[in-house]
């Protein structure tokens, strides 16, 4: 009704009116602030949001537009092939501006030349067989196990570093350069909660560990939960000594001379038992390799073993093996490999399928 009595210039100017055009010009009405020609369907906001969408838009756009530019300048033919011509000439190109392509492909100057198209790693040379991938000859290390060229990279790093350091902040300790020796030999028996509880099976141990060692031992308590050995923090859990200087010298050769002959069915030392660090360790399941602990025979209350570690200043599994076997400590064979279990699942399948094929052949 109010189109119908109005006419259109009337209804034009108050239009303008309601959405702030003050005047009126030979192209048409003009807004407030002078911004252009005002809209009779919507307000100056709907402008706005109309013109910052339009933007967000174009910025969007531009990521997909510079990595289609970059792809295309990237990819070129050759002119000539590779046999035929006695001069190539290579051009950087600009690469895409923070893109991420990935692993770059190999160029085709590298595959007319025979390359497997996978950049990087050494160039093989004449004669020499390719790279394969198969996986053949990989070596998987178990966690905290590192190999020699690792070990000889750490002592490197660690040299680097304390050539670096002077006077009073040179740490105290072994050094790469120092001659490979002994430091000290650690004795101990663990015990389970129940048996350290026990008076006479702990007073026991501890004798046990000074007539061997020649040092009264101390009572060690567990840092933390065991429940293994049902342990608890705080709890006495064995007996433990540590020989330096001339006892540990006394101690090394009764331990090669006395004690390993004594040992039933031994067969050497295992070399992989050193540790990335040329640490030894070993383990005694009982006491009659000791011939100190004869005389406790009668008066004994329980079988147990013991643990004997025989530390040292050497930073390579090598240079403490070689200190050992020039030491004059047997060594035998490598450990074997521990076979890991047949899960459950695998063993009742098994079972179930020769249950399956004794039911047919009846």
């Amino acid at each position: 009704e109010e189109v119908g009595s109005l006419s259109h210039f009337q209804y034009s100017v108050s239009r303008c009116k309601a959405w702030g055009v003050v005047g009126m010009d030979a192209a048409g009405p003009v807004d407030v602030v002078g911004e252009g020609r005002a809209s009779f369907l919507r307000p100056r906001s709907a402008l706005r949001r109309r013109g910052l969408g339009r933007v967000t838009v174009v910025l969007a756009a531009v990521p997909f537009l510079v990595a289609a530019l970059t792809s295309s300048l990237r990819v070129r033919e050759p002119l000539v092939s590779l046999a035929a011509a006695e001069t190539i000439v290579f051009v950087p190109l600009p690469d895409g501006i923070g893109l991420c392509r990935g692993q770059p492909a190999a160029s085709r100057v590298a595959l007319a030349a025979g390359r497997d198209g996978k950049p990087g790693g050494r160039p093989v040379l004449d004669g020499e067989a390719p790279p394969s991938d198969d996986g053949e000859g990989a070596v998987k290390l178990k966690p905290g196990q590192e190999t020699h060229d690792m070990q000889l990279d750490r002592v490197e790093k660690r040299t680097q570093w304390l050539r670096s350091l002077k006077g009073k902040f040179v740490p105290w300790g072994p050094k790469p350069w120092d001659k490979p020796r002994f430091t000290k030999v650690c004795i101990q028996s663990r015990l389970q909660a129940k048996q350290a509880a026990n008076t006479k099976i702990l007073n026991q141990v501890v004798e046990e560990i000074r007539r061997i060692s020649g040092k009264q031992p101390y009572i060690t308590k567990a840092r933390v939960n065991v429940a293994a050995l049902q342990w608890r923090k705080g709890m006495q859990c064995g007996v433990a000594v540590t020989l330096k200087g001339d006892k540990m010298m006394d101690f090394l050769n009764r331990l090669n001379t006395l004690i390993l002959p004594r040992v039933r069915d031994f067969e050497g030392l295992w070399p992989t038992s050193v540790d990335n660090w040329g640490n030894f360790w070993m383990g005694f399941e009982n006491q009659e390799p000791f011939k100190e602990l004869d005389a406790l025979v009668d008066s004994r209350e329980l079988v147990h073993g013991f643990d004997v570690g025989i530390i040292n200043n050497c930073f390579t599994q090598a240079d403490g093996l070689k200190l050992m076997k020039d030491y004059g400590f047997p060594f035998g064979d490598p450990r074997p490999p521990k076979v890991k279990p047949e899960p459950l699942w695998m063993a009742n399948s098994k079972k179930a399928k020769k249950k399956a094929a004794a039911r047919k052949k009846r």
